[in-house]
């Protein structure tokens, strides 16, 4: 669906010189899964800014294989509700004019249903929780219908169970709908429990990429995911991140 070819982002900061990215080669395949991952700073945000058009590289190139023009559903950290908008209105803005009122509605309630937030779509957003208001964000982005659906840390504010819980049901949106996914982490193990492929930035470059073959849901605490998380943490820390001895003996 996508390839970038050695794509890189530049600028300067005063009088020094930023490397954002540099040389990152990869291919999206349609319909596929991909998590990047990497620690604070390393480029993670910038390559999706790229991929969704809101920044241009300042070199190399990103090519769209197919024929019809790329749609793409971005949803950030923070859910960005409009708060004086119900629920439904939430979801349907972005159509609004686009389309007739009754194909908005028959697409916003069936966005809904999907991420089972039927019952509250006359709800406000100050009457929801952290995950239900992610949820609508993530309903936002996709009753446009969306070719390439971006997530930048959409559960990095979430506690650890309603977090697992949206994980669970991200990965059954993508498998009923198929879109082409790059999600944004700094939480290996988030990486390895969603994405058919990670991507590991460090410093604004491509240090490695895992191939993750396991069914889905996948469960945290199985020995295979440990694995794969060990295996790019070796590759992602420095020595500077190592645990400091203190014993003097």
């Amino acid at each position: 669906m996508l390839e970038l070819q050695n794509i890189g982002r530049h600028y300067q900061v005063a009088e020094k010189h930023v490397s954002a990215l540099s040389g990152i080669t990869v291919t999206l395949a349609k319909g596929s899964f991909t998590t990047v991952v990497g620690r604070s700073g390393c480029g993670k945000t910038t390559l999706l800014r790229i991929l969704a058009g809101l920044t241009e590289p300042t070199e190399g190139t990103l090519t769209h294989k197919g024929t019809a023009k790329l749609t793409v559903g971005v949803v950030f950290q923070d859910a960005r509700l409009m708060p004086w908008l119900s629920v439904i209105d939430n979801v349907a803005f972005g159509l609004k004019g686009r389309l007739p009122q009754d194909v908005i509605m028959q697409r916003c309630v069936a966005v809904l249903e999907l991420v089972n937030l039927t019952a509250f779509r006359s709800a406000m957003p100050a009457q929801l929780s952290g995950g239900m208001a992610q949820r609508v964000a993530i309903a936002r982005a996709l009753v446009m219908e969306p070719d390439l659906l971006l997530l930048d840390e959409p559960f990095a504010a979430l506690d650890a169970f309603t977090r697992r819980s949206m994980q669970n049901e991200l990965v059954g949106i993508w498998q009923k709908r198929k879109p082409t996914i790059v999600f944004v982490t700094h939480d290996v193990e988030e990486a390895v429990l969603l994405g058919q492929t990670v991507l590991e930035l460090d410093q604004g470059t491509l240090a490695g990429t895992a191939m993750i073959d396991l069914p889905y849901p996948r469960d945290p605490t199985d020995s295979r995911i440990s694995l794969h998380r060990r295996t790019i943490l070796q590759r992602l820390l420095t020595p500077q991140d190592a645990v400091p001895n203190h014993n003097t003996n």
